[in-house]
């Protein structure tokens, strides 16, 4: 439970401070928000970049990277790096098919619709669930 809590404080904190942050995550930023934003909002939550997984690329290595920071964590707790691994696949494609399948999108997961499509771009953070952002009042739902 412990791990599938951190992983969507791992969500909220990454995609708050690492995606929306232009002054220290430039890179990060114009990927994000500049390329993933833009299209999303533009094409009524539709991103075409995930129609080929090699387009997300970035996205992948991001995730994959994380996976690798939290490796040490294996050793001594080796259910809780699963739970990470598992919240970085449930999270990628979740995230995936939304953009993909906009209507689904909508319907199941609002608060990321929300954040893509509403007036204000800096709610809703939690991509799976809006957990977080209802703890920290962040969230619209």
């Amino acid at each position: 439970m412990l791990g599938w809590l951190y992983g969507h404080v791992f969500e909220y904190i990454a995609h708050k401070h690492v995606l929306h942050n232009r002054r220290r995550f430039k890179k990060s930023f114009i990927n994000h928000f500049k390329t993933h934003h833009n299209m999303s909002r533009k094409n009524n939550m539709y991103d075409e970049n995930y129609n080929k997984i090699i387009s997300s690329k970035f996205e992948l290595y991001s995730l994959s990277f994380i996976l690798f920071l939290h490796s040490p964590v294996f050793i001594i707790f080796p259910y809780f790096y699963f739970m990470i691994m598992w919240s970085i696949f449930i999270y990628y494609y979740l995230h995936r098919l939304s953009h993909l399948n906009t209507i689904w999108g909508k319907k199941w997961l609002p608060w990321h619709y929300e954040h893509h499509m509403g007036k204000n771009q800096n709610i809703n953070w939690g991509v799976r669930l809006p957990i977080i952002d209802k703890l920290l009042g962040t969230s619209k739902y």
